[in-house]
């Protein structure tokens, strides 16, 4: 069973419809498709099917509820979002945090997820219907999310503890030691030849340029550019450079 199919992000009196469509997208980015919506300000708004962009099926099947009670009424633990203190909000707590638990407990439960009105939030009769409260830490100078923005990192963390995300492509193996090294004597040749190194800089500056690269990490494919790069310096700095004016001369491709 995947995790996620057990939460509901429920947003009670959300104002804005393009803060519903929007959050509608977050929702389906992260795989989590009950969306519901207790008696919103603004339905049916070419802003949200605007901002839902390719969710607009999430947002169709939206569920339209008079209150939040009946928006509960089927789950089993209810769980309130907020960013400000208050009575009824002291035992909150980090979304990173409370994430691992609330996915350990989706397998018996429908989980419930509220997110209140984009400019007071939930209020004190909200939250005596929430079993637990989450909040997503911010700068103290303007801690207050966006409706769609809670949403997605909410959302988000819930993703990441249940271990669902997609799986990135691996990524190519750093080219051979033995290869890098001939490259490095290749490009200290080049570089030579076209005076960037003399004998009294030569060891530092490669020293450099080897620090350099070997942050970076190198791949076949770049170790293939940098090959190339230095054959070329050598070509042009021994002859290349008249055969590569007599070509541009005659309007000819370099390569």
């Amino acid at each position: 069973m995947n995790p996620l199919d057990q939460f509901a992000f429920v947003m009670v009196r959300p104002l804005r419809a393009g803060n519903i469509g929007a959050a509608a997208r977050a929702l389906k980015n992260m795989g989590i498709a009950d969306m519901r919506l207790v008696a919103p300000a603004a339905k049916d708004d070419l802003a949200e099917l605007a901002m839902a962009v390719h969710a607009r099926d999430l947002l169709e099947r939206a569920r339209v509820f008079d209150d939040l009670p009946s928006a509960l009424a089927d789950c089993t633990l209810t769980v309130g979002t907020t960013c400000r203190p208050g009575p009824y909000r002291d035992a909150v707590v980090a979304i990173r945090s409370a994430a691992p638990d609330l996915i350990a407990a989706s397998p018996s439960n429908r989980i419930a997820i509220i997110f209140g009105p984009e400019d007071s939030g939930l209020s004190n009769e909200d939250l005596k219907l929430c079993n637990r409260l989450i909040t997503i830490p911010t700068a103290p100078v303007y801690p207050s999310l966006n409706l769609a923005q809670a949403v997605v990192v909410i959302a988000y963390e819930l993703m990441s503890a249940a271990d669902i995300g997609r799986t990135l492509p691996a990524s190519d193996p750093f080219a051979p030691a033995g290869e890098v090294e001939a490259m490095m004597a290749r490009l200290a040749d080049a570089l030579s030849t076209i005076g960037f190194l003399s004998d009294e800089n030569s060891d530092h500056m490669m020293f450099a340029l080897r620090e350099l690269l070997g942050r970076s990490g190198l791949r076949p494919r770049e170790l293939d550019i940098l090959n190339g790069i230095a054959r070329q310096i050598r070509w042009f700095a021994t002859g290349g450079r008249e055969t590569a004016a007599a070509k541009l001369e005659a309007g000819r491709k370099l390569r």
